[in-house]
């Protein structure tokens, strides 16, 4: 039975030099490499950095085939194989001795005037004015209003996303096990005119987030799902919850977060 596996590079010179490594590695050990996205594939393995795993992950439409990455990039927390180490990646994978871990991920829904899009995040989704002013935004729990955040934006991620841009402005690490979304204001404004939260709120995965912008101020504001921008205008409400949908995660070895986060944060 022919066994594929999906070769996703990106266009860096460096990573194109990768994938013919592991074309020819993967040609030794009995595998049908296949260059691009194939639904008959066991595998998907990206070349790259981060960008390129979660442009691989968007363009299969969230696949169910599991997905690993080789780190030609710089940072990589989601590419976890070393160039000078896939021929001992795929003998491992060949022997079976992998983990799959499942992710779990943002669901959005955008109400506007005119229309409902819906958009999936695997680490984060952030919500800006596309003028770059001040944006008011209120926030619902549960339709429960808590505050108007006044600021920058919002950040919205998942507990793999946490160590992302959320950490970046001043948000918690998650371990990406748990199934939570945190919610981080941008740069919120903090004075007697205008009062929030200054910290990320954490919610558990049965929770609705919802984001409308407040009343009377209606201007256009700009998405950002895992580094892509949407545009909306009349905008009036967004949500957010913990997808029922997963993404696959091949680990080979044994994964340690914490030592994740020593090497690529510390």
């Amino acid at each position: 039975m022919e066994r594929i596996i999906n070769c996703l590079p990106n266009l860096e010179s460096y990573s194109k030099i990768i994938t013919n490594d592991l074309i020819n590695i993967l040609k030794a050990e009995g595998f049908t490499p296949f260059e691009g996205f194939s639904e008959s594939a066991e595998l998907n393995v990206t070349i790259g950095g981060d960008g390129a795993f979660l442009h691989a992950v968007r363009q299969s439409r969230f696949s169910q085939i599991p997905f690993i990455g080789i780190n030609t990039g710089t940072l990589g927390f989601f590419p976890e194989i070393t160039p000078d180490n896939i021929e001992n990646f795929v003998k491992l994978y060949k022997e079976a001795r992998y983990q799959i871990n499942e992710i779990n991920i943002i669901e959005c829904i955008v109400h506007s005037k005119n229309s409902i899009f819906t958009t999936y995040a695997v680490n984060d989704i952030a919500i800006k004015r596309r003028d770059m002013k001040t944006a008011h935004l209120d926030m619902y729990f549960n339709d429960n209003y808590l505050q108007t955040v006044s600021g920058d934006g919002v950040i919205i991620s998942s507990p793999l996303g946490s160590s992302a841009y959320n950490y970046s402005a001043g948000g918690s690490l998650v371990y990406p096990s748990l199934k939570t979304l945190q919610i981080m204001p941008l740069a919120p404004l903090i004075s007697n005119a205008y009062r929030c939260l200054n910290s990320s709120l954490i919610v558990p995965p049965e929770f609705e987030v919802k984001i409308v912008p407040e009343s009377g101020k209606d201007y256009s504001l700009t998405l950002v799902v895992d580094g892509i921008g949407y545009e909306f205008e009349n905008i009036d409400s967004i949500k957010f919850f913990t997808s029922a949908k997963t993404i696959k995660q091949l680990t080979v070895g044994e994964f340690n977060y914490w030592n994740v986060i020593k090497d690529k944060l510390l």
